[in-house]
């Protein structure tokens, strides 16, 4: 079969056949198309778009990459190959990246590589692959390789790719994944396997299973859990009311709202993922999300929860928004610490503007809530570059199954430190389903990522 790939470059019509081998790839300019999008996605489709229509019923693809860097907020991003300007000067971005990093202790950093591909149906799909890696201090010596390739050293190598021989590098590179990812697209494809051409509704529906990644939803209703414990034993009132219950199911919304919004922001990007496989367009996801918000605030409004269940679910969304666009690992732990909270002021007796609780009051609920900031915060960062290591995934996955026993715990805790003061048996009971929730959704959708 051929593929015809969006380039005029020579090096990537052979990188691009050596990967691939097999098939076929011819080289077709788009020429002067612009590519403005504001992400890697965005501008890989521009160009095989740019292409497709002159080749029907056969494969086309275009490929766009950069190397995204955390402590500039993902920057040099899709401008990578311009960072310091027209012309592109490679030596000059290296230089303009040295400078812009100086005296910053965070040096991670990752590679990029995103290929969109028209199937001969005409049915758009996007792949993407990363390496993980680190900036170092200075350039290497190293002759290999382009770009920022001197200065990038991948996570678990201690030579920068400009170091590494061309096929050690094309083991680990960010291109070589996406085009792994591509290679099975287009196997897929052509085998006629399920969801590569007309996906059935079943399909369908385990797409949304794994864009809300339903395995792990069991885990949220307990942190709501384990904040109505600590007001119901710190200032009375029953932790199992309806508020509760009301928190509970606003808090799965709203962990719903957040996952989808991530999946949108990480489209271009994010391997593996139903956004960018085609399994859910955009449009379907956007709606998705405008849903899941909606109906948060129908919960709130239902259950008529008190205002600083509503301050508090404001700032759980702030803080799931603000992660999606950073990533930073603290506001991952920020936002099921919040969760707590969310917990502690719907199940709060009494509390107003003009009746804040005590101080004395709100001691179980924060000390809950930094004992989740803490575990998130350290298990976020552990997960960093799971999407390419199985291993590390499947302990992410059960590290995060393993919360709903830190919420039992919590609960058991509390009616030990506060004898007599509630009855926190219905929300053991409550937990204990959850509990077997999981287990039953981890059972039964194996292959519904819960990370």
């Amino acid at each position: 079969m051929k593929l015809h790939l969006a380039t005029g470059n020579a090096h990537k019509i052979s990188e691009f056949a050596e990967i691939l081998g097999g098939i076929e790839v011819t080289a077709d300019n788009p020429g002067d198309v612009e590519e403005n999008a504001s992400d890697f996605a965005g501008n890989a489709l521009i160009k095989v778009r740019a292409i497709a229509a002159r080749h029907p019923g056969e494969w086309c693809a275009a490929d766009d990459s950069g190397l995204e860097v955390r402590a500039l907020g993902g920057a040099p991003g899709v401008r990578s190959a311009r960072y310091a300007g027209e012309p592109s000067d490679s030596a000059a971005n290296n230089a303009l990246l040295l400078a812009n990093l100086e005296g910053e202790k965070d040096r991670r950093a990752n590679f990029t590589c995103t290929i969109a591909l028209v199937d001969p149906s005409g049915v758009e799909h996007v792949v993407a692959g990363k390496c993980h890696g680190t900036i170092a201090e200075k350039p290497s010596a190293g002759v290999n390789g382009f770009g920022y390739d001197p200065l990038f050293i991948p996570d678990g190598k201690t030579l920068s790719f400009a170091e590494m021989a061309p096929e050690d590098k094309n083991a680990i590179s960010h291109r070589g994944r996406a085009l792994a990812e591509a290679r099975r697209t287009i196997e897929e494809y052509e085998a006629g396997a399920p969801g590569a051409k007309r996906q059935t509704g079943g399909t369908r529906f385990k797409a949304w299973l794994r864009l809300f990644r339903a395995v792990n939803l069991p885990t949220v209703p307990g942190d709501v859990l384990a904040g109505a414990a600590a007001a119901a034993c710190a200032a009375g009132g029953d932790g199992a009311g309806a508020a509760t219950a009301g928190a509970a199911l606003a808090a799965v919304f709203t962990y719903m709202y957040g996952l989808a919004d991530n999946d949108l922001c990480g489209a271009g990007t994010d391997s593996g993922r139903p956004i960018p496989e085609g399994a859910i367009s955009v449009r379907a996801a956007r709606r998705a999300r405008s849903a899941c918000c909606i109906a948060t605030a129908a919960a709130g409004a239902a259950f008529r929860l008190p205002v600083f269940w509503w301050l508090s679910s404001f700032a759980l969304l702030a803080a799931a928004i603000l992660y999606n666009r950073t990533k930073r690992p603290a506001l991952m732990g920020a936002c099921r610490a919040l969760n707590v909270m969310c917990g502690f002021a719907a199940a709060l007796p009494a509390a107003s503007w003009r009746n804040p609780p005590a101080a004395a009051q709100c001691i179980p609920a924060l000390a809950l809530a930094a004992a989740w900031f803490a575990y998130f915060t350290a298990l976020t960062r552990f997960s960093e570059g799971e999407e390419t290591d199985p291993a590390k995934k499947k302990t992410v996955g059960f590290l995060v199954g393993g919360v709903v026993w830190l919420q039992i715990f919590a609960l058991v805790a509390l009616s030990f430190i506060y004898p007599g003061t509630a009855d926190t048996r219905p929300l053991l009971v409550a937990a204990g389903v959850l509990l077997v929730a999981l287990r039953l959704f981890s059972r039964f959708m194996p292959d519904v990522s819960a990370s």
